[in-house]
């Protein structure tokens, strides 16, 4: 993806290329499957074609209710929105196309030894990270079209949330809670969440929780001992006084 109006288009927008790696080894790195943009394709058309025919129709309508003394001016003035309506359209056809191509693009999922990263967005980045020692539960979603197009989405859920509000989240896209991540339209899912729970087993085998908490523990043992130690001292300096 070199050159071209993609690099236009990131520029303008502030877009990064490439999203800073999770916390932890060198990540595998996983992206949507091709067939996943297909079907945002099919869902893009679909939209634009309701829209097309919805403004044909009002456009349509308009002219036929107009007089047949009608004055020029009047008629100028229809065909004027209509032209600033198809204008309108065609101008989201194009931009609604070039979003849609750079976000499937620039679709990051990351993971590494200690957290999962989620890079998605264009109008809007959004980056997620997800301690590995706090997922709760991995679910593998696919819908009717996905399984035609051999593709699905991989549900990661950390404690807080309830299936319920994750199952809302999914239907609205990319909203979803922060407790809820999403590796959309993969064509590995079994594999992908293989991974994850691999490294989920890995920490919970070990006693692991998440790295800061335990920097926090390792410090509040430090600073018990020293004070213990300090306790010490100062008995032993009363005691010979």
């Amino acid at each position: 993806m070199n050159g071209g109006w993609r690099d236009t288009v990131l520029q303008l927008m502030r877009v990064p290329r490439d999203p800073s790696p999770p916390p932890g080894s060198p990540p595998q790195v996983f992206r949507a499957a091709a067939n996943y943009f297909v079907l945002r394709l099919i869902e893009w058309i679909a939209i634009n074609l309701i829209l097309l025919a919805a403004s044909l129709t009002l456009i349509t309508v308009a002219i036929g209710f107009l007089p047949a003394d009608t004055p020029q001016t009047g008629k100028i003035l229809v065909g004027f929105v209509a032209g600033a309506v198809t204008l309108l359209l065609l101008l989201r056809l194009t931009l609604g196309y070039a979003i849609m191509r750079l976000d499937y693009e620039l679709r990051w999922y990351m993971i590494s030894d200690r957290a999962i990263r989620i890079r998605e967005g264009i109008l809007t980045v959004r980056e997620k990270t997800i301690a590995l020692a706090n997922i709760q539960n991995t679910v593998i979603r696919q819908g009717p079209i996905q399984r035609l197009l051999g593709i699905a989405d991989v549900e990661v859920r950390t404690a807080g949330g309830g299936s319920s509000e994750a199952e809302k989240a999914h239907g609205q896209g990319l909203a979803e809670p922060m407790h809820v991540g999403y590796f959309r339209g993969v064509d590995n899912a079994a594999q992908l969440r293989s991974v994850i729970l691999e490294g989920v087993r890995r920490h919970r085998d070990a006693g692991l929780g998440d790295p800061e908490d335990a920097r926090h523990d390792d410090s509040a043992k430090l600073l018990l001992a020293e004070t213990r130690l300090l306790r010490e001292m100062l008995e032993k300096v009363a005691g010979s006084g």
